[in-house]
Formats: structure tokens, C-alpha cells, sequence
């Protein structure tokens, strides 16, 4: 019996192990690469336009890549992440096909910061509108319980053990009603600070559309939409006044941790 419950332990453990999620990592393979504080970083520079890359962390949707413009032209210079693209591709250099219609190459645009700002705004007051009316709901179910708990209660034609039980099931929904009230209340709070904090994040941390001045610089996080079939991909930036169009090779590399 203890050797059967060793070895159901065991198994247990790995399947545990076995369960461990992969994950995904940018490596850069073009430009100038050297390491800075233990990240690898790449340069890459063309009419005056400078580009540094380098990965920064992956989340459910994006791998998202730390990014610095620097403007040594002789003009303002517009930054925007939607003039940020990538191609997937194989490890045979094959470009990877759209998922949706296998008769175009997959690419994909850098997420757009105002447009993300925009939705959570709206995320948020569509949470306060479903918290009133939830509530209004709550109050609804509340009046029909009190005007049930009151015409019975007027009843005389029923026994004691009869009455005892009408009392209890009043009760019962009065505490369902409560409790649904707080816990309606707790999962708006909740998932209102959740949208919140992505808002925050979107506002401050990741790179924003700005008007660049000569000699200036801007960084940011730039959140690049995730396809895991790639092997590699080219990151491309087009400066949106004169074309220049700066290329990163990434090769994207699926770490498991239990290897």
C-alpha cells in the first residue's frame, strides 16, 4: 500500500512538472548587438534615424520589445507604433501564411497605445454601468422578496412547521440577495482596477505616437502581436515623412523550463 502511494505521488509530480507553460523569447540576429545590463540590444541606423531594440517580456497576447527612436535628421520626426510590422517566418525562411486565408503572408502591426487607452476607458464605464444595473436588479429581486415575506406572513392557514420553513426560505434570499449585492460590488472593483492598471501601463509605459524634435529621443515598450508557429521574424520601421524603413532581424526562441 505505501509502495502504490509513493508511486501515485511520483506520478503526480510529474505530471505537475510535465504541466510546467513554455514560453517565448526575443533574440536579435541583426545589427549591432552587444549586451547592456544583461540584455542583448541591437542599433540599427539609416538617414539619421536610429532604432535600439531589445526584448523585454512576453504576456498573454504581445512579446513586447523595449524600443528608443533617436532623430539625428535635420527635421521633426513623427513616431508612431502603428509604423511598426513584422513578417513571420519559418525556419526554412518560408514566410508564414495568414491564418485566416493561407493565399497572403501573415503581418502583423504593433499594438496602438491610444487605441488600447480608448477601450479601457470604455471597458470602465461599461463595468459601472453593469454595477447599476446589477444593483438595480438586486433591489428588484429584494422588493419582490419582501412583498412575498409580508403576504405570507398575513397567511394563518398554516401550520407551525409550515411557517418555520417560509420563514427560512425568506431568510435564505434575503442572504442571497446580499451576498450577490457584495460580490457584484467586489468583482466591479476588481476588474475595474485590472482595466485601471492597464490603462496606466498603456499611458506611461509603452511607446505613445510623439512628435519627435531634431537631437531628441523617445523610448518605450512596443507590444508586438504574438505568433508562436515562427521561427524568426523581421521587424520593420518606416519613418511616415521620407520612407526610411529600418529592418531587426528576431529570432524567436520557445523556452521550457524543464529542459
Amino acid at each position: 500500500m505505501k509502495n502504490t502511494v509513493n508511486l501515485l505521488l511520483c506520478a503526480s509530480l510529474l505530471w505537475l512538472v510535465g504541466c510546467t507553460p513554455s514560453f517565448y523569447h526575443l533574440r536579435p540576429a541583426s545589427g549591432d548587438i552587444a549586451w547592456i545590463e544583461g540584455r542583448e540590444v541591437t542599433r540599427v541606423e539609416k538617414n539619421g534615424v536610429v532604432l535600439v531594440a531589445s526584448y523585454e517580456f512576453e504576456d498573454p497576447n504581445h512579446l513586447v520589445l523595449d524600443v528608443e527612436i533617436k532623430n539625428r535628421t535635420n527635421a521633426p520626426l513623427l513616431v508612431d507604433p502603428n509604423d511598426f510590422f513584422y513578417f513571420p517566418f519559418e525556419d526554412k525562411g518560408d514566410t508564414l501564411r495568414n491564418k485566416y486565408n493561407s493565399l497572403y503572408a501573415s503581418t502583423y502591426r504593433a499594438a496602438d497605445p491610444e487605441q488600447k487607452i480608448e477601450q479601457a476607458t470604455l471597458d470602465i464605464k461599461r463595468q459601472k454601468q453593469r454595477l447599476i444595473a446589477s444593483s438595480i436588479l438586486n433591489g428588484v429581486l429584494l422588493a419582490a422578496t419582501i412583498a412575498s415575506d409580508i403576504h405570507s406572513s398575513k397567511r394563518n392557514d398554516r401550520s407551525w412547521a409550515q411557517q418555520a420553513n417560509n420563514r427560512y426560505a425568506h431568510a435564505q434570499a434575503y442572504n442571497f440577495i446580499i451576498q450577490k449585492q457584495i460580490a457584484d460590488v467586489h468583482l466591479q472593483k476588481a476588474r475595474t482596477e485590472q482595466l485601471q492598471n492597464e490603462r496606466v501601463n498603456w499611458q506611461e509605459m509603452a511607446l505613445r505616437k510623439t512628435t519627435l524634435p531634431v537631437g531628441e529621443s523617445v523610448r518605450g515598450l512596443l507590444f508586438l502581436p504574438k505568433d508562436t508557429r515562427a521561427s524568426y521574424l523581421w521587424l520593420n520601421y518606416e519613418t511616415p515623412t521620407d520612407s526610411t524603413a529600418l529592418q531587426v532581424k528576431f529570432l524567436q526562441e520557445k523556452i521550457n523550463p524543464n529542459r
